[in-house]
């Protein structure tokens, strides 16, 4: 972080940040000298285990559970991580949920979930946070956006429609906010391998070797892309190293959408 004093910790809230990439996510925090606080909602195991590594990596943590498609849970979080930090620099907005269904399979209670944890929990999270990074010298929000934000595979009509509605909340808080000093960006991650994938290429009845030479077939790189190297994009997001970038979308997707 350069413009970061070395003996400054900066403060960070991370949604959806026990598990798959919320929790590379914390732990690269935690790595360039950022206390932790993670928001979960079912993996209690799991949010132990990512305070227990972040406090082994010298990051003070904490993870508190909530449903942040409820706008009063949205709230308690993000004052519990300022309360146990001592302000808020940062907010990396990570959790989310995929569905698979046409719209004509969808249900409206399907549709209600998304939205909530997709797009609604996002803004509620927003909502709570801008306030106290705009006490920070420089507060940002990066949102986890997706590659279908822009594309398309079949039977992911919502979760494609929920990606594309947090493209268009990141611009509308990078302009709304600029003059407070808070930067919004997003990442749009492309195939990306995380033990998430295990249980869908189960499901559909196929290999890790398929999958993975499907992901090589659809990228210029020829590869899947690991939590890590997604990281470490939030983490130039989130750092004073992007101090001119608002407002855009950084695809981390191996040249997915260039093809």
């Amino acid at each position: 972080m350069r413009h970061r004093k070395p003996q400054t910790r900066g403060r960070a809230l991370v949604t959806g940040g026990a598990v798959r990439l919320g929790r590379a996510i914390a732990l690269g925090l935690a790595d360039a000298r950022f206390d932790v606080v993670i928001a979960y909602q079912r993996s209690v195991g799991a949010a132990r285990a990512t305070v227990r590594d972040l406090r082994r990596r010298g990051a003070r943590a904490l993870a508190v559970r909530a449903d942040l498609r409820d706008a009063a849970a949205a709230r308690r979080v993000v004052n519990t991580a300022a309360r146990a930090l001592g302000g808020l620099d940062v907010l990396v907005n990570n959790a989310g949920v995929r569905l698979y269904h046409t719209v004509e399979e969808a249900s409206a209670e399907s549709w209600d979930e998304i939205l909530g944890v997709n797009l609604k929990g996002y803004a509620f999270s927003a909502k709570a946070a801008i306030p106290l990074l705009r006490q920070a010298s420089s507060g940002s929000i990066v949102n986890v956006a997706s590659v279908r934000s822009v594309t398309s595979v079949g039977k992911t009509t919502q979760y494609d429609t929920t990606k594309a509605a947090v493209a268009g909340l990141t611009r509308g808080m990078a302009a709304d906010h600029a003059a407070d000093g808070i930067r919004v960006n997003a990442v749009c991650p492309g195939p990306i391998y995380t033990p998430f994938h295990e249980k869908r290429i189960q499901a559909l009845g196929r290999t890790f070797e398929q999958y993975r030479d499907d992901a090589a077939k659809g990228t210029l790189l020829r590869r899947h892309g690991t939590p890590d190297e997604v990281a470490s994009c939030i983490l130039f997001l989130a750092s004073d190293d992007a101090s001119y970038v608002t407002g855009t979308l950084l695809f981390v997707d191996g040249g997915y959408t260039a093809m």
